[in-house]
């Protein structure tokens, strides 16, 4: 039987989170309800009918997945003559670094952008060949827990990332990035790091 996740606020229980095959939220619309209950259903069992409850932000965060999604296949499309610059875990870690030093001068609110975080902490984690808990992308990706988890839906949905069951624990899953979300970031990283070599 699967196990749904329905996370009220942001005060979640991430172990919950990392153990469930889906997660509702509040102010979920019967359609994003419908598609949590066919993702958990198609890893076996089945799952009641329930209400819905119209959320206008599924559908704007599925268009800029969906832009996202097209601008990494984009990137990845792109070929770079010459040597491509090499792209490490540690660079990418260095990168999410800087990112949060920016709220030492800056509100952190002016550079809110989940997805982007999120991407750079699944990029640097397949670097290290690092399995990511749900939980923890929603850490890396500062913002309130419904908010990432609300990304990390539509970002499954829009093919970049997808969710893999622990081998060692089948009650828990991980979030990896897909080849081609993966390619596209690489490909602007090396862009991003060539930059910056000495002319």
């Amino acid at each position: 039987m699967p196990v749904i996740a329905f996370v009220g606020g942001d005060s979640a229980d991430l172990a919950l989170i990392d153990r469930a095959d889906g997660f509702l939220l509040a102010g979920d619309s019967a359609a994003d309800i419908g598609r949590v209950l066919d993702t958990a259903t198609a890893r076996g069992g089945e799952v009641r009918d329930l209400s819905d409850n119209a959320a206008r932000t599924i559908g704007a965060l599925g268009v800029e997945a969906s832009r996202l999604a097209e601008a990494l296949q984009a990137i990845a499309a792109r070929v770079v003559p010459g040597e491509p610059e090499p792209v490490t875990a540690a660079t990418v870690r260095r990168l999410i670094r800087l990112r949060r030093d920016r709220d030492r001068f800056l509100p952190a609110l002016l550079f809110a952008d989940p997805a982007w975080d999120m991407l750079l902490d699944l990029t640097a984690a397949r670097l290290e060949l690092r399995e990511v808990p749900v939980s923890s992308l929603c850490i890396a990706a500062a913002v309130p827990t419904s908010t990432a988890l609300r990304w990390i839906r539509t970002l499954i949905e829009a093919g970049l990332f997808e969710r893999v069951t622990d081998p060692t624990d089948a009650r828990r899953n991980f979030v990896r990035l897909t080849d081609t979300a993966s390619e596209g970031v690489l490909g602007w990283l090396r862009s991003f790091t060539g930059q910056w070599r000495p002319a």
